[in-house]
């Protein structure tokens, strides 16, 4: 009693539809949000001084975590229609909360110089979060691989004779339920194509400058070879990142009084 959980009492399992996955601990994970909110209003009946209140939707579920990329990542082949993912979260001598049905809404990786590549991922859950789902089962733990900034590779426009300094990658995904009368959960999940890419590249300038602001019009900067590698300290591949049929939409040259003069491309692509 008034005691308190730390953070190595707490796991985090994962599962997905993939026999390649399997159950996952995830290691890493830097901070997790689980929770949900229900929609209701409140009704004036005619004749009644007092509101009730009823029921205005169905009930939003989500979870949401950040973790360092130190090998990898189990979530990112998880964007498919039938990907469906089930996770627990275990404290308390094993006491879990969990769900069966969620599935990944949007996936996120930044890397920079000087530090370890971060992932961000959001996940909508369609049945009922509640405590006793415990997919913990048996998991091989992972073994940990640490990138370092000489392992992490970007190709895109200008990044052989320039010095890439960073990178923000993410990517969305849209899953539409439905409902019948009598189910508190959605009957079917629809996967909506196309999944939306972004990505921002950060460069220190040597011999590029911006493009004309009309070029995308006028040539329509698309079909741009652009992907991302991360490996870590042993060579092995931790994650492959790409942008499917990329477009440069965007760039921003800044320069100051105390700093290199640096670029940023902006991209954007779909599948």
């Amino acid at each position: 009693m008034y005691g308190t959980t730390l953070n190595y009492d707490s796991h985090f399992f994962l599962s997905g539809v993939n026999p390649d996955i399997g159950v996952k601990e995830l290691s890493g994970v830097n901070s997790l949000d689980i929770g949900y909110q229900n929609a209701s209003s409140i009704t004036k009946p005619l004749g009644s001084v007092h509101g009730v209140t009823t029921v205005a939707g169905a009930t939003s579920q989500t979870l949401s975590l950040s973790r360092s990329l130190i090998y990898q990542d189990p979530l990112l082949s998880m964007t498919g229609s039938s990907s469906v993912v089930s996770a627990s979260f275990n404290y308390n001598n094993n006491s879990a909360y969990g769900f069966e049905s969620g599935y990944l809404t949007s996936y996120s990786v930044n890397c920079a110089v000087g530090s370890v590549p971060k992932v961000n991922a959001s996940l909508v859950v369609y049945d009922e979060m509640k405590s006793g789902t415990n997919i913990s089962g048996s998991s091989i733990p992972p073994t940990i691989d640490i990138p370092s900034q000489g392992s992490i590779t970007a190709t895109c426009d200008h990044s052989t004779t320039n010095r890439v300094l960073g990178f923000d990658y993410s990517l969305s995904i849209q899953k539409i339920p439905y409902y019948t009368i009598g189910s508190e959960t959605p009957v079917e999940v629809k996967h909506i194509n196309p999944i939306e890419y972004s990505a921002a590249v950060q460069i220190d300038v040597d011999d590029i400058f911006l493009a004309s602001g009309f070029s995308f019009f006028e040539e329509g900067r698309s079909d741009k070879n652009l992907s991302f590698s991360v490996k870590g300290r042993g060579g092995n591949n931790l994650q492959t990142l790409t942008v499917p049929n990329a477009s440069l939409v965007s760039e921003q040259l800044n320069a100051s009084a105390d700093g290199s003069v640096r670029l940023t491309l902006n991209y954007i692509g779909h599948s």
